[in-house]
């Protein structure tokens, strides 16, 4: 098992506040730094999309979809991934990514995540520049820390 943690400021210092237990092609949130108790939400992650369970546990029908692209990620507000995106995640190599609100990348960027060795700090902008707001520890793909992200802190 593998774990990531979030801070509320831009280096990983003091107390995580929340926690992701990864096990697998299974994601498990915590809504405390040290994966204890009951998980809050539960992800499944293959190599074209992930699945997301508003529940703990991985039963039932997906509550969102994360769907996988040659450019980024498309979010779906449903559970299979039919209809129109909401959100686009672009990845501009492989250690960052800009978040559209809209579901096909164009316009200005929102947020902005970069990585550096395994941690992540996510940007309340779409260009990295400034302080960033949250940072996570333990991360070896950004993907993971995105999707987590969204459903933390990222009104849909």
């Amino acid at each position: 098992m593998k774990y990531i943690r979030a801070y509320s400021n831009g280096n990983c210092g003091g107390f995580p506040f929340a926690s992701m237990e990864i096990c697998g092609t299974t994601r498990k949130m915590y809504n405390n730094g040290n994966c204890n108790g009951i998980h809050e939400w539960s992800m499944r992650k293959t190599d074209r999309c992930t699945e997301v369970y508003e529940r703990p546990g991985l039963n039932g029908i997906p509550y969102n979809y994360f769907k996988y692209t040659g450019s980024g990620v498309e979010f779906y507000p449903n559970g299979n991934g039919n209809g129109m995106p909401t959100f686009f995640f672009k990845f501009r190599g492989s250690n960052a990514v800009e978040v559209y609100p809209n579901g096909n990348g164009n316009g200005m960027p929102q947020w902005y995540f970069e990585k550096r060795g395994h941690m992540v700090t996510f940007y309340p902008n779409g260009n990295g520049n400034g302080i960033p707001v949250y940072s996570f520890d333990g991360a070896d793909d950004v993907r993971d820390v995105i999707e987590w992200v969204f459903y933390l802190y990222i009104p849909h």
